[in-house]
């Protein structure tokens, strides 16, 4: 059972947390200051340290809470879809990065935008960094073991130099073969320049109120090089 002290101490993780979100909103990541977020909670930045010895110390935990929000989000949309219905995982998928995205534009931007100066991306961040992509990889994983990706989606001949690093990534914990990381790359990549384009606000000039239309018939796109449709 959790102590009163534990409850205390993880309601102010809590509030230092929404605090922190609330000045990246505000003045950007770059700005982010544990001596600020004390000053606004009304606590002694020395207070502030017992919980996050420095600014890296937090911004890590906001990253880890983000990614595993995002990562949450893509599991929900895969598992949403029965488990050999390649092309509805395929789309539920791609539709939910970028609806994440457009929901949670300050988190999305704190994750994929311009880096915080002084940041060190330390081991901690990794595995939920790496659930997210694993998502993607896992459907696409799936689809190839089962012989439905098919086509130029497979036949194109990679460099050498760029299988050793695919084969690299799969002895530290991507386990498909080389082709599945490429193609789980090569959509992410899509997927990833669309919300990004979305959030930044050059759709709008062009799409009006057909950016869903839009996206939509960009990931279809997707599944039909695949050929999974």
């Amino acid at each position: 059972m959790t102590t009163r002290r534990e409850r205390i101490r993880n309601e102010t993780i809590d509030e230092i947390k929404s605090t922190a979100w609330k000045q990246v909103g505000e003045t950007g990541a770059a700005s982010l200051s544990l001596r600020a977020i004390a000053r606004e909670m009304g606590m002694t930045a020395p207070g502030l340290y017992r919980y996050y010895k420095d600014r890296n110390a937090l911004v890590t935990a906001l990253m880890i809470d983000a990614f595993d929000s995002f990562s949450a989000a893509l599991e929900a949309a895969r598992d949403a879809c029965a488990v050999d219905d390649h092309a509805g995982r395929v789309r539920a998928v791609g539709k939910a990065y970028f609806v994440w995205g457009m929901s949670n534009p300050q988190k999305y931007i704190f994750l994929f935008g311009t880096p915080i100066p002084g940041f060190e991306f330390t081991e901690d961040v990794d595995p939920s960094a790496r659930r997210s992509f694993l998502v993607l990889q896992g459907i696409m994983g799936e689809a190839y073991a089962a012989g439905k990706i098919t086509g130029e989606a497979v036949s194109q001949k990679l460099p050498t130099s760029l299988k050793g690093q695919y084969e690299a990534l799969r002895k530290i914990g991507m386990p498909y073969a080389g082709v599945v990381t490429h193609l789980s790359l090569s959509m992410w990549c899509s997927i990833h320049g669309l919300t990004s384009l979305y959030l930044y606000g050059y759709f709008s000039g062009f799409l009006g109120g057909q950016v869903d239309a839009f996206v939509n018939a960009e990931i279809e796109k997707l599944i039909q090089i695949l050929g999974l449709e």
